[in-house]
């Protein structure tokens, strides 16, 4: 058994036993049965309103296993590394946020099962909330999608041009992720890989074809300026023939005299 299993056992003991404790569902990697030797660890943890406050992270953490290290990350959430090196999130929530916490899931992500989601549900009132998102994963190769993806991909793709011909590298290597991250949108919902959509850049080595990672290698870059510009032409064109073919597929609108106009930006210094 990996060690992540053990924790996610010890975790599951724990949840049963803390009196103070009323719900709580793991996310992420294992409970879609993916969860490998350099996953992470993900669950939410609600307590009794009135107990929340006597309620210590480290220490209902450190119940796990010892704990090296405890942040909040930017999004808010417990972020802990373990004595083990693995990292786990923890989101801790009083039980009177549960439904404001459960509203966005909807739409948002699917678990295969309740079984693979539900720790604990003491007072009955997680399940209820956790049916809508129980079923198959949820098609991504969409129009709205698509056109989210194109885009985004030609503001980003803009914004990171300029602040390169600015002389802001760092600035632009930077933004060129974010270019890729929408990239990936449009080639995987023309390859019909959209498992991973919510981060499209997981298992790509696995989900996207030879021909594009390779499209997708010759649009990345050292930070130095010959090769953002090279990597920035590169996605360009390479995003422009994607970004055709999402409209053509799908009716969408595609803005090509603009697309022309930011690739000329590259020539102009």
């Amino acid at each position: 058994m990996l060690p992540q299993q053990h924790m996610i056992e010890r975790v599951r003991a724990l949840c049963h036993s803390d009196a103070r404790l009323d719900a709580a569902m793991m996310y992420g990697s294992f409970t879609r049965g993916e969860g490998d030797a350099f996953s992470d660890i993900e669950f939410l943890l609600f307590f009794d309103d009135e107990a929340f406050a006597s309620v210590s992270p480290r220490a209902w953490l450190s119940q796990i296993a010892p704990v090296e290290m405890l942040y909040a990350n930017e999004f808010g959430i417990t972020t802990a590394i373990f004595e083990n090196l693995i990292r786990g999130e923890f989101h801790f929530h009083r039980v009177a946020d549960l439904e404001a916490v459960a509203a966005p899931w909807p739409g948002l992500i699917t678990f295969p099962s309740l079984d693979a989601t539900l720790i604990v549900d003491k007072s009955g009132r997680l399940a209820p909330l956790l049916e809508p998102i129980i079923g198959p994963p949820l098609e991504q190769a969409t129009p709205p999608k698509a056109q989210f993806a194109v885009h985004g991909y030609l503001n980003w793709l803009l914004f990171g041009i300029s602040v390169l011909r600015r002389g802001e590298d760092a600035r632009a290597h930077e933004i060129l992720n974010i270019v890729h991250r929408h990239l990936l949108w449009m080639a995987r919902v023309l390859e019909g890989t959209t498992a991973n959509w919510l981060t499209p850049s997981k298992s790509l080595e696995r989900d996207l074809s030879p021909e594009a990672y390779a499209r997708l290698a010759a649009c990345t870059a050292p930070l130095d300026p010959d090769a953002l510009r090279r990597a920035y032409a590169a996605c360009w064109e390479w995003g422009g023939e994607l970004a055709a073919a999402l409209r053509d597929r799908y009716a969408l609108d595609f803005p090509a005299g603009l697309w022309e106009r930011v690739g000329r930006l590259l020539d102009r210094d």
